[in-house]
């Protein structure tokens, strides 16, 4: 696979990580399994199928897109202040850009035509108009971040008692913005960054990432690679097309029943 990159402006970039333009290869897998991650990708096809990948508790399968895909990459916690539904109804679903954004129209067909320059300017310039200022929306990216950054010893207790705030009910609000709960939001964000570490290195030391990611031992490693991954952490690392996608997105092998994109829009 193919990936160009642009970096969103400045006024973006606590938002979105990226544009992307992926361009598969006829090596690549029929079918890519991705999985689940902290962020979002947005992937338009010039074929006119386009979808809203979020995707937090377990693998999904789509069929390898045939012609280049435009992808906006938004940052962790960054969704729910581009989007007004709430992230519960988009959570692990391929959710077509029409349903998340009704108000755009007709501009995801237009920019599946466009060049990557103006595929860019286009989607920067729709996704500034949709940022929600809401103070809460606000803090809860914060969140999200902080949880992401220091996921190794991160504790939601300790986060609340030093925001002078009521523990369980800052676990509320971060479900009900999130999606997701702030436990299980750690746990993937913990087996991402190691994920992202380990799929790089010609030999892993498994039992020192772990540890260095906040796992209590190698069978808390392997729990949470089943659970996110469906298989364990040495065999999901030897796959030859991890890497296709820098996670939290990868490739994988054949599936009998991967899910079919949206269509228009």
């Amino acid at each position: 696979m193919q990936t160009q990159l642009r970096r969103p402006a400045p006024g973006l970039e606590p938002w979105i990580h990226s544009f992307r333009r992926y361009r598969f290869e006829p090596s690549d897998p029929q079918v890519l399994t991705l999985l689940p991650g902290t962020g979002a990708e947005l992937w338009l096809g010039e074929d006119g199928a386009a979808g809203l990948l979020c995707f937090r508790r377990r693998i999904q399968r789509i069929a390898r897109p045939a012609l280049p895909v435009f992808a906006v990459r938004f940052r962790a916690g960054a969704l729910p202040q581009l989007c007004s539904l709430p992230l519960s109804l988009l959570v692990d679903r391929v959710t077509p850009p029409a349903r998340a954004w009704p108000e755009a129209g007709g501009l995801w067909a237009r920019m599946a035509r466009a060049d990557f320059d103006a595929q860019c300017e286009m989607a920067g310039r729709f996704l500034r108009g949709r940022l929600r200022p809401e103070p809460d929306l606000e803090r809860m990216r914060h969140l999200a971040r902080q949880i992401f950054a220091d996921s190794a010893v991160f504790a939601l207790g300790e986060y609340a008692v030093e925001k002078g705030v009521d523990r369980c009910g800052l676990s509320r609000r971060f479900h009900a913005s999130q999606g997701v709960s702030a436990k299980l939001y750690h746990r993937l964000c913990r087996f991402e960054k190691f994920l992202r570490d380990a799929a790089f290195q010609p030999r892993p030391a498994l039992a020192g990432l772990a540890c260095e990611h906040g796992y209590c031992d190698q069978s808390h490693l392997h729990r949470d690679a089943l659970a996110f991954a469906g298989q364990p952490p040495a065999r999901l690392l030897r796959d030859p097309a991890l890497s296709l996608f820098y996670s939290p997105l990868a490739g994988a092998q054949a599936s009998s029943s991967p899910e079919r994109w949206p269509s228009k829009g």
